[in-house]
This record gives C-alpha cells, structure tokens and sequence, in this order.
C-alpha cells in the first residue's frame, strides 16, 4: 500500500476543503487515503483525534456560499452555556447552518438546514468561522432550552468581562422575528437576563431566589467600607439587609489558594456586619428546601418581611 505523502504546508492536516487540495497540488488519490474522512462532499477531515468544531464549522461554511453557522453549533462557538445532552449533540452531531430565505436550505450531509431572514448584522466572522450573532443565536435557542437554561444562556451573553451583546441588541433581534418558534419563550426571558453574571449556576441561583417569592438580589455589585476600601463583589446581595450570596462552584473547593481567597473575602464582609451565605451544587440539584430556609431566615433576621399575597 503506498504511504501517504505528507500534505503541503499551506493545507490543514486537521481538516480542509478539497478545492484548496486541488490548488496546492494534492493528487486525487492522495485525498483518499485512510487517514482522512469525509464528513461532507468537498471536505475532508483527519480520521484520529477528537472532531474539532471549529475547524468543522470554518469548512462548512467557507464550501457553502452565503450561510452562517446557526443554532446549538453557533452556541458552543460563542462559548454560551448549554445542558450537557446539547453540547454532547453539539460536538459530535450535526452542523447546524442557517441561510437568507430566498437562497434556500442547505442540503449536505452532516448539515442541519434552515433558512431565516439574515441582515449582515446578523452574521459575524469570529476564527474564520460565519456565525449568527450571539443575539441571534439567543433567540434560536430558545426553541431547545427550558426556563433556567435559557436565563443561563442569556445572561451568559451579558457577562461582566467581555460582554458579547446587550438587552437592546437581543430586544431588536425579538423585534424582527415575531413568527419564529420558540419566540413566545424568549420575550418572557427577556426581562429576566441580567448584566454582570458571572456563571450559569449564579443565574439558576437567582431564579430559584424569585420563584421562591424573596426580593431579587442585585448582581457582582462591589462593596465598600465607610472608608470607600473596595472588600469584595458577592455574586448576588441585599445591600440593605447586608447578606451576602455566593455560588462556589468546584474550582473554588479544589483551588487551595482560590479557597483561601474565598475565606478572607467572607471574613472581610463579616467584619463589617454582613451575613454571607454560600451555596454549591448540592442545593441547587437536590437540596434547594435546606438553603431556601437559610435565605429566608437571614433576610427575617435582618427585618425583611414578606408581603401578604
């Protein structure tokens, strides 16, 4: 069996278009070799190694004219946080690709087609890759998540650092797509997403707040002594009652040095008065009842009562 020639320097062992072979100077038997697949007329990919979804993506749409990488694939591009089932289907299922209306649905293998009303603004290039824009993207998946997960995904978007979009962008975004399915779902969401979030587990732990009928605390708001000295950001607050709500997820408890951290940032709020009260994964998958109680007690305790339904 003949070995393989190694491919030229300008063509992507990991994966690539068939064209781009052709004008390099790749032999037709040289893009059957065994060592490549072919997920898609006109791409091929390195047979070993995990599917890098990028790359998958940046060739699907560079093959196929006037689309844009839409849905749960646009969604794992943009890093938005998703169940595990979607981003387990994400990574190893199908390319989803949205197209304008009037050009019509890609139909490839390894494709899932749609077509929608697309301005320019509402594809951007990130990595070579056409995507839909995150507040696109927001509401295309508003059709595949629940409640909780979509407030994720949203606040997500909405970040501290870095935000990829706003509330106006999403509202506009809304606005233009009245008809589309999940629709009903993404403007009873929208006044639900806050700026500043952090982590999904921060936004889940504020919507189990409002469900169980206690105020909405405000989100990474910093907190100062009566000197102006900046002493820490809690994940969510009631400044007037001076109780503080921290989500710890795992890094926090296996980082020895972030949970050393951890410890002088609640020693420093308990100082001034406050009361912190932390959270982690097992109340929020089984053991809600438990810290329900405790955010109720600390709020009676510092004179918040609930109002008569």
């Amino acid at each position: 069996m003949r070995k393989p020639n190694p491919l030229p320097v300008n063509v992507d062992p990991r994966g690539f278009l068939v064209a781009e072979a052709y004008a390099a100077g790749v032999p037709r038997w040289r893009l059957q070799a065994s060592e490549l697949v072919t997920p898609s007329r006109g791409i091929r990919l390195a047979k070993a190694g995990e599917r890098d979804l990028a790359i998958v993506a940046r060739l699907h749409t560079a093959v196929t004219p006037r689309c844009a990488v839409s849905h749960i694939t646009a969604a794992l591009l943009w890093s938005i946080p998703l169940p595990m089932y979607l981003e387990d289907e994400g990574a190893a299922g199908p390319i989803h690709v949205t197209r304008r209306h009037e050009i019509g649905r890609v139909k490839r293998r390894g494709v899932v087609g749609h077509r929608a009303p697309l301005l320019a603004r509402d594809v951007r290039v990130v990595n070579g890759v056409q995507l839909t824009s995150p507040e696109w993207t927001w509401v295309d998946l508003a059709r595949h998540l629940g409640r909780s997960s979509l407030v994720a995904a949203g606040d997500a978007l909405l970040k501290r650092k870095d935000p990829l979009t706003s509330i106006e962008a999403i509202q506009e975004v809304i606005d233009r797509r009245p008809k589309v399915k999940g629709i009903q779902m993404a403007r009873a969401i929208l006044p639900l997403l806050r700026a500043g979030v952090d982590s999904p587990q921060e936004s889940r732990l504020r919507l189990k707040i409002l469900d169980a009928g206690f105020p909405e605390p405000a989100v990474t708001q910093p907190v100062f002594d009566d000197h102006g000295n900046y002493i820490s950001t809690p994940d969510l607050q009631y400044k007037e009652y001076k109780i503080a709500l921290e989500y710890e997820g795992d890094h926090h408890r296996s980082d020895p040095v972030q949970w050393g951290k951890d410890i002088e940032r609640d020693d420093r709020l308990r100082a001034l008065g406050w009361t912190v009260l932390r959270f982690t994964d097992v109340q929020m998958k089984g053991g809600w009842g438990h810290a329900e109680k405790k955010i109720q007690d600390a709020l009676l305790s510092r004179g918040w009562r609930r109002l008569p339904s």
